[in-house]
Parts: structure tokens; sequence; C-alpha cells
């Protein structure tokens, strides 16, 4: 029995040898530190900026967002109904029996009448809001919204999964995210914004997201820290390197995917049709180089930047090394992948609270002995991903709806810090994935980056010391 209890705990040893997929959870507190939060915001708030732009121009997705069906645009016969009733009662409009009205026109002249003292009486309040939010659900939603309330939902799903104890709820959200994600928006005809944000998100990732991967690389490595304007001169210096292993891949798939094109236009002519179909056989490993390099890059596309944060090589090498330790071992990957999403769930719940019980406690003492308006709308956040447009209320004077947006300016600047962290978090997870990958597969410890001194993309020295060459 002694003997197999031995033996027990010598596999349990070397199982966490193999597998050191804890490793993964030291994200969460290395990601909180100041310098990268303060990164991760700025991330944010150019995020929303190209995100408010595509919104402005772009056309509309159904009220109920992504999850529904492609929409023209119109509304139901009852969610007419819905308008006509609020505008009726709420508003001041003058809304003929054949004119149209529109979710937004009756949104503002709600929120108008919300925002005059004494328009709407305490008792009808409840009723008020109520009919607000119903206007509300027949707006047509931007597509930078759209994705925002997608996006949230999957993560609230993620941390769901976390608590519960469900690695397929953790699965799900995950999937959600960057699977469902660019098929939804795919089928609402959202291809030029999916172009735009997504080259704009690139660009963030290999600039900002390349910093803090090298942070995190060097904070592994040796336990020191690099600080952010550091850390994003590295990352600035090796753009071309950073930005070049994230596109690579997808340039790769596009001139794949525009082949395939060709040769279906070559099907329309006689006799040539023929030839194609006789080397279909070619357009099928055509489809399944693009399947492979699509597939591979959503699964594993978070070890790009890593690379060339920890080894300073060019895209392609990133490329290279990503898809060889993707398919080298892929068990490995899955368990830390996985240990990075439960962590995400665990430190998503952890700051969420911290946030809605920071914005609580100083919003309900300093507003306790606050006889007006100002705090009305401050307070908790529960759910930091909603776009529910709510009407402010009427708060008397020019100082105090100073004071009330001023409040609310500095709590969104908590909320962003939450969005903040998680892409905080998600470059640090995925360099420690990247750093137990490279040891799974190359045998090198996480201690072991490139410096200064050292050829890139090798560990080699720069120059070899005369005193060594005999």
């Amino acid at each position: 029995m002694a003997r197999e209890v031995h033996r027990m705990t010598v596999d349990e040893m070397e199982f966490g040898k193999v597998y050191r997929f804890g490793r993964v959870l030291k994200a969460i507190g290395s990601s909180l530190q100041p310098g990268r939060l303060a990164l991760g915001v700025l991330v944010i708030a150019l995020m929303g900026v190209g995100g408010q732009v595509c919104d402005w121009v772009g056309s509309e997705i159904p009220p109920t967002g992504l999850a529904a069906q492609p929409w023209d645009g119109e509304l139901t016969v009852s969610q007419n109904r819905t308008l006509r009733r609020a505008a009726d009662k709420w508003t001041d409009l003058d809304v003929g029996f054949d004119q149209e009205i529109d979710a937004v026109t009756v949104l503002s002249a709600m929120r108008a009448k919300f925002g005059t003292a004494g328009a709407v009486e305490a008792s009808d309040m409840a009723s008020f809001v109520e009919a607000f939010n119903d206007v509300n659900g027949t707006r047509g939603r931007g597509p930078f919204e759209a994705t925002v309330d997608w996006v949230g939902l999957q993560l609230a799903t993620i941390v769901e999964g976390t608590v519960t104890l469900s690695p397929v709820m953790v699965a799900d959200g995950a999937i959600g995210i960057m699977w469902h994600t660019p098929r939804q928006l795919w089928s609402h005809g959202q291809w030029w914004f999916m172009l735009f944000m997504g080259l704009w998100f690139l660009l963030l990732v290999a600039i900002f997201g390349g910093a803090m991967s090298r942070m995190e690389a060097v904070l592994a490595a040796g336990g020191q820290r690099l600080g952010p304007l550091e850390a994003t001169d590295f990352a600035l210096a090796r753009f071309v390197s950073f930005f070049g292993g994230l596109v690579v891949p997808l340039i790769m798939a596009a001139i794949l995917g525009g082949i395939l094109l060709l040769l279906g236009l070559l099907m329309n002519v006689p006799v040539l049709n023929v030839i194609v179909a006789v080397f279909y056989a070619l357009s099928l490993l055509l489809g399944l180089g693009m399947a492979l390099l699509l597939l591979g890059y959503l699964s594993g596309g978070g070890l790009l930047v890593p690379a060339v944060a920890v080894e300073n090589c060019d895209g392609g090498d990133a490329m290279q090394r990503a898809y060889s330790y993707m398919v080298s071992r892929p068990l490995h990957l899955i368990l830390y992948v996985g240990m990075g999403l439960i962590g995400l769930g665990l430190g998503l719940l952890l700051v969420l609270t911290v946030a809605n019980a920071t914005l609580a406690v100083a919003a309900g003492l300093q507003g306790q002995w606050a006889w007006n308006d100002t705090f009305a709308g401050a307070g908790g956040i529960v759910e930091i991903f909603s776009s529910i447009d709510r009407p402010e209320p009427a708060y008397g004077s020019w100082w105090t709806s100073g004071a009330a947006w001023l409040i609310g300016f500095w709590e969104s600047v908590v909320v962003c810090i939450v969005l903040g962290w998680i892409f905080s978090y998600v470059c640090a997870a995925w360099t420690r994935v990247y750093l137990l990958m490279r040891r799974a597969c190359d045998g090198l410890e996480e201690d072991t980056i490139w410096f200064a001194g050292l050829i890139p993309g090798t560990l080699a020295p720069d120059k070899v010391d005369p005193s060594d060459e005999d």
C-alpha cells in the first residue's frame, strides 16, 4: 500500500512538471499592475472611438442584437404600436395616423420630457421607465454596439461557468466570442465593419498587446517589472514584426480564398469548367489549407504576439512557432487555454466585485448628505457591457448637472479600468501559455527569453567573446 501511495505521488509530481497549467493563473495578479491597466484603458478608449465611428456611418443590426435574423430595417406592427403609444402618452410629439416614426425620435422626446422638472409625476415614474425601455427595445443597434452586447453575454457565460464549475459553459463562452461573433456579423452583412474594426483591433494589439506581452515575459523570466513606456517603445520598434505576425496567416488565407473564387469563375466557361473539375482535388487542398489557417488562427492565434515579444523574431517566424506548437502539443494547448479561461472568469468576478463595491460605497456615502439629484444616476454597475439607453433626471441647475456629469465621467473611468483589465489579462495569459508551450515543445524554461545582446529570433550571443574562440 505504501509503495502504491509513493508511486501515485511520483506520478502526480511528474504530471505537475509536464503540465504546468496552474502557472497561467499568475496572469491574474500581474495583469493588475497599474502600468498595464493604464495601457488597457487607452486601448479600450481607442477601440471605443473606432466603434463609435462605425455606428455613426454603418447600417443597423436588429434590436435584439447579433443573435437575431438579418433585418431589413422595417419595424413590426407590434413595435410600431409600442412607439405610437409611448409618443402619445409620454411626449409632446404630434404623430399623424399615416406618419412614420422611429425609435430615436421618440427616445429623444421622452428624454427631454424626463429632463424637465415636474413633467413626470413620481407615481408615474415606473410606467415611464418601462415605456422607455420598451421603446429602446425597438431601436436598431449599431454593429459595434451589438458586438459589445454580444461579447458581454459571452463573458458573463464564462464567469457563470467558472463559478458553477461548468467547463462546458466556459467553452461555450469562448466559442461564442471567437467563432460566433464574426459568423453573426457576416450573416448581417457587416463585412466592412469586420474589416475596419478587425484591422484597427490588430493594430492596437500589435502595439499595446506587444508591450504587455513583453512586460509579462520579462516578469516571468526574472521577476523584473518593465515600465509601460519602455515596453511600448519595445513594441513600436518591432511593430512590423508584431503586426506581420498577426496578419500573415490572414493574408495567406485570403490568397487561398481568392484563388478558389477565381476558379469558381472559370466554372462558368464551357470546356474550362471540365478542366477545373478534373483538378478539383487541388481545390480541395486549397480549401484544406485555408481551413487549417483560419482554425489555427482562432484556436492559437494568441501565441503570435507573445512569440515576437519573447523571441524578438519576425512575423513569419512567429507564425511558424505558433502553428508548430499547436500541432506538436495540442493537449497541452487545450489544458493551458482552458486554465486561462478559468482565470479570466475568476479574475473578472473579482474585478467586477471590487468595482461595484467601490462605486456603490462612494455614491452611497457621499450621496447620503447630498440633498439634490447629483447622485441620482451614480452607484454600482451590474452589467458593464449593457448598451441600454437611460433618461437623465432633471437636475434643476447647471452646477448640479455639471457635478453629475463629472461624477458620471469618473465612474465611466472605473468601467474602462475593468475593461482594460480584460485586455491586460488576455495578453498576460497568452504570454504565459506561449512560454509553457515552448517549454513543452523545445525544452526551454520560462526564464529564457530574448534580451539585448542576443541575436533577434535566437538566444545566441550577438558577438562572440574573443577569449572564448580558443
